[in-house]
C-alpha cells in the first residue's frame, strides 16, 4: 500500500471511529456528502483539503501521519500465555510496555517514573527478547502489539489483576464531569437483549480504536481513562429472596 493510500486509510479509520460521517464532514467543509466520497475513492486530496479534514477532527497533517506509521508497525492484537506468564511476575517490564504501548517517549518516563535510562535500556532488550518490541540502535523500536493486547479475558494478566483493577477503579465517587457511573435494571425480550449486546460491543470497539490512534498524538491532551462494562440476566437479591419455593413435583 502506497504511503497515500496508508494516510487516507487512517483518516477513514479515524473519522469512523469518531463518528463523522461523509456528509457530516461535508457539511463541515461546505462541500456535498458525494464530493467527500470522490475525493476518498480517487485519493484527491490536495494538500489543503487535507489540513482542512484534519482540523475538523483536531489533528494536524503530523498527528495523521504518526497515527498512519503506528498503525504500519503493528503486527498482532494477543500476547502469548508465555508472555502475559512473564509480564505477571514481573511488574516494572508490565508497567514499560503499557507506557510503550500507549505513546510515552523513553525521555518523560525516565522523567516522571522511577526508571532510570540504564534501566530503561534493560527493560527494552527484555521486551526485545520477548518479542513484544523490535529493539534498533540506540533505543529506537518498532512495537509489535497494540493496546487490545493487555487484558485478555481468562489470560494470566486478566487473572492476575482482575480484583485490583475493579478495586482500584470503583473506588471512586464518579462526581467529576467527565465520570460516568450509571445502572439500569430493567426486563428485556431476547430481540433487545441482541441489540444492547451489539451496541455493547461496538462501545468497546470503538473505544480501543479512539485509543489506539489517539496514541499517536502528543501526550499534552491525552487523559488516562478505563471503561467498564457488566451486563448480565440479573435479580437484586432483596426481590430473590422474596421468591416462594418450588413446589417438588409429584
Amino acid at each position: 500500500m502506497s504511503q497515500t493510500a496508508e494516510l487516507l486509510d487512517t483518516l477513514k479509520q479515524y473519522l469512523k471511529a469518531k463518528n463523522i460521517t461523509y456528509r457530516k464532514l461535508g457539511q463541515e467543509l461546505g462541500l456535498s456528502e458525494t464530493s467527500i466520497k470522490r475525493l476518498f475513492s480517487e485519493k484527491s486530496f490536495s494538500l489543503k483539503r487535507l489540513e482542512a479534514v484534519c482540523k475538523v477532527l483536531d489533528l494536524d497533517i503530523y498527528d495523521l501521519a504518526l497515527m498512519a506509521r503506528r498503525k504500519q508497525q503493528r503486527s498482532t492484537n494477543s500476547l502469548t500465555l508465555e508472555q502475559e506468564r512473564i509480564l505477571v511476575k514481573d511488574e516494572r517490564l508490565l508497567a514499560f510496555l503499557y507506557f510503550l504501548i500507549n505513546g510515552w517517549p523513553l525521555s518523560l518516563i525516565t522523567e516522571m517514573y522511577d526508571i532510570t535510562t540504564q534501566e530503561a535500556t534493560r527493560l527494552l532488550i527484555q521486551l526485545d527478547r520477548l518479542k513484544l518490541i523490535e529493539l534498533h540502535p540506540e533505543n529506537r523500536f518498532r512495537l509489535l502489539v497494540s493496546k487490545n493486547a493487555f487484558w485478555r479475558k481468562h489470560g494470566p494478566l486478566w487473572k492476575h489483576y482482575q480484583e485490583k483493577i475493579f478495586n482500584d477503579f470503583i473506588r471512586h465517587p464518579f462526581d467529576q464531569p467527565n465520570d460516568r457511573l450509571e445502572f439500569s435494571p430493567g426486563q428485556l425480550s431476547e430481540a433487545s437483549l441482541k441489540i444492547i449486546l451489539k451496541k455493547i460491543d461496538d462501545l468497546v470497539r470503538q473505544f480501543n480504536e479512539l485509543a489506539e490512534m489517539d496514541a499517536a498524538l502528543p501526550l499534552k491532551g491525552r487523559y488516562s481513562t478505563g471503561l467498564v462494562i457488566g451486563f448480565r440476566p440479573w435479580v437484586f437479591t432483596l426481590f430473590a429472596e422474596l421468591r416462594k419455593p418450588r413446589k417438588n413435583p409429584a
